[in-house]
């Protein structure tokens, strides 16, 4: 594979569903220490007492599996098969169809509510892949697509250092 070959989409729709899919693989974690336990409902928190000091609370996900340990493994599975399918076949001919399918189950069995807006992106992404972008070009400038180009990998570092940064300061602030 050439590096040098792979377009700003690509790279986003990747690094965005290997990062959600690592997202869902630790709700999955936390879900599994719960243990062989039935869920009061179809939405849960991942995070069981006493759990972790998260400014969002618990993690919450939802389940449609009626037990966190199958919940949790199940999760781990799916952030497991979105991870490899955005590091090697988004860019395919269905690739944003089956990123898409991969993430809505992802959610239904205890992914978590937060990867899924990952998701969502890295699918519109990959959904662009190898497409041209002609409203860009027709709507502006040549010197504003340049700096939106050059500015592209600081935007992606800054939302990938969102979710730490949003951790660290819920543990800071408990």
């Amino acid at each position: 594979m050439n590096w040098q070959s792979i377009s700003a989409l690509r790279a986003t729709a990747s690094v965005f569903g290997v990062y959600a899919g690592l997202l869902g693989m630790e709700h999955g974690f936390f879900e599994t220490l719960q243990g062989n336990v039935v869920p009061k409902g179809i939405k849960i928190l991942a995070v069981g007492p006493p759990g972790l000091p998260f400014p969002f609370g618990h993690e919450p996900a939802m389940t449609l599996i009626p037990n966190f340990l199958i919940t949790g493994i199940v999760a781990m599975i799916f952030g497991l098969l979105i991870m490899l399918w955005s590091a090697m076949f988004v860019q395919k001919k269905h690739g944003a169809v089956v990123l898409l399918l991969l993430s809505i189950i992802l959610l239904l069995v205890g992914g978590g509510f937060g990867p899924i807006t990952l998701l969502i992106t890295a699918s519109i992404a990959t959904a662009r892949i190898d497409k041209p972008l002609f409203w860009w070009r027709s709507h502006l400038r040549t010197n504003v697509r340049r700096l939106l180009a050059n500015l592209w990998p600081s935007c992606l570092l800054a939302a990938l250092l969102w979710v730490p940064f949003e951790f660290t300061s819920g543990i800071s602030s408990v």
